[in-house]
């Protein structure tokens, strides 16, 4: 999937009011993000230089189902594709490509040695990655992640491109959070050791929840559906203003 956007300034407020760019249902209500969790300041130099010089710059994603559409029921309502619809709404000043790469079924560690491939094909000089979801679920060795991670930030930044992560989502589900929290803190770990920005959709998540933004406990498929697609909606909200106030 290959979209072209534009992007340019935004300006900065004590939380975030995220609200899709498009009328569509699964962007309302808006999502907020408390100041202490927002993506700022960020600093993204690889992607600006890209902006900048060549007014042009390629976001490149990477992730499993959700990139691929498939708990969203269709492409044009996962985080990527909302991420490219949140970034056309924003005054121009370079064009933008978002390049999403899903990969389910792949461990990080499966991902991590084709960063620097995918870079080259595309021309990326940004990448959010979401990482981990495979690896809860087969149960992979922690450690194992952890060194798949730092070979994937590595790759990034050895391919001049800049790296924003996504950490762990939030389940209301007990039993289900104990699994992804080693995986959870490693990523973590990880970032603050290389100094890479991490959009922390877990804390936001639990937030969203709590306050009843999202019913992330719904059981009922048209429920989880709409939910599904706001919680991308709002995610890609989250991203797209510190991007595009890092690069202008």
């Amino acid at each position: 999937m290959k979209h072209r956007t534009a992007i340019g300034a935004v300006l900065g407020f004590a939380a975030i009011l995220l609200t899709s760019p498009l009328p569509l249902a699964w962007a309302n209500p808006p999502c907020v993000v408390p100041e202490a969790l927002a993506l700022r300041p960020l600093s993204l130099p690889a992607a600006r230089q890209a902006a900048l010089a060549d007014k042009r710059l390629t976001i490149l994603t990477l992730g499993g189902t959700q990139t691929a559409g498939t708990e969203a029921g269709e492409q044009s309502a996962t985080y990527p594709a909302r991420l490219e619809a949140a970034l056309a709404a924003i005054p121009p000043n370079a064009q933008v490509s978002v390049v999403n790469e899903a990969l389910p079924g792949n461990t990080a560690a499966d991902v991590a040695p084709r960063i620097g491939g995918l870079l080259v094909k595309t021309g990326a000089r940004l990448v959010i990655w979401a990482p981990g979801g495979r690896d809860v679920a087969k149960r992979s060795d922690p450690a194992g992640f952890g060194a798949a991670l730092q070979i994937g930030i590595d790759a990034v930044r050895n391919g001049g491109a800049d790296l924003i992560l996504l950490d762990a989502p939030f389940m209301p589900a007990p039993e289900r959070m104990a699994r992804i929290e080693p995986y959870r803190q490693k990523l973590l770990h990880a970032a603050a050791d290389n100094n890479v920005p991490v959009l922390r959709r877990h804390d936001m998540m639990r937030g969203w929840n709590e306050d009843k933004t999202l019913n992330l406990g719904a059981r009922d498929d048209a429920e989880r559906l709409s939910v599904t697609r706001q919680l991308f909606s709002c995610i890609a909200q989250s991203l797209a203003a510190p991007i595009a106030e890092a690069v202008r």
